[in-house]
């Protein structure tokens, strides 16, 4: 089979999961934890300590943060019911949700405290000895299981495929960029050349050969 040239390019980030963390300084240390935990499942999280410089705008940081949500994940606690920011904050992103009902709100309750009645409504969380903040994150972001069952699928395929003699040029059945399924394959070609490509609908990744 005559080697191919493959070119990649760059899938976009088009569909990733945007998340701000609204929690108050006395839960610091949880919010730190569960903002690391999004972000190593793949999510892209505003927080604090993270994206606010010094002499950056404490509000205007806020506010993009919060513009530029798709999730917005509420710690709630005694501390929080007490401030002042975290109520702006859930407000305003209410506010959002309002004019677009595909952003979603998750209440995470690290104490006794009472949901606000804003949020209240919102399936949400309440941290237990048997609700871990690990927990937690794996259904903010989905069921890690599938995309696990697609990767090994994937892993065999290819195997086979370097066994075999020809074929499909792209032993794909998931995107390895996001594993989504939606793989569109198309075929271009002009006096000098056919051009065989594939490319992921979910998020833009593409493969193309000669």
């Amino acid at each position: 089979m005559r080697s191919r040239r493959v070119h990649r390019r760059q899938g976009t980030q088009v569909g990733r999961m945007k998340v701000f963390i609204s929690h108050n300084k006395a839960d610091k240390a949880n919010a730190r934890l569960i903002a690391q935990l999004l972000v190593g499942q793949g999510a892209d999280v505003w927080f604090d300590e993270w994206d606010l410089r010094p002499g950056d705008s404490i509000t205007g940081g806020i506010e993009d943060g919060i513009e530029g949500a798709t999730v917005f994940v509420l710690l709630w606690s005694v501390s929080a019911r007490q401030s002042a920011w975290v109520g702006a904050e859930y407000r305003a992103f209410i506010q959002r949700k309002i004019r677009d009902d595909g952003l979603r709100v998750v209440p995470v309750g690290l104490d006794d405290a009472p949901f606000p009645v804003l949020v209240a409504d919102y399936r949400g969380f309440v941290l237990s000895p048997d609700t871990s903040l690990e927990d937690v994150v794996g259904q903010i972001v989905g069921t890690q299981g599938d995309v696990e069952v697609a990767r090994l699928l994937q892993a065999k395929l290819n195997h086979m495929m370097k066994e075999s003699s020809g074929g499909d040029p792209f032993p794909y059945i998931v995107c390895p960029a996001c594993t989504g399924s939606s793989l569109k394959r198309s075929i271009a070609s002009d006096d000098r050349m056919t051009v065989m490509m594939i490319e992921c609908e979910d998020c833009g990744w593409g493969d193309w050969t000669e």
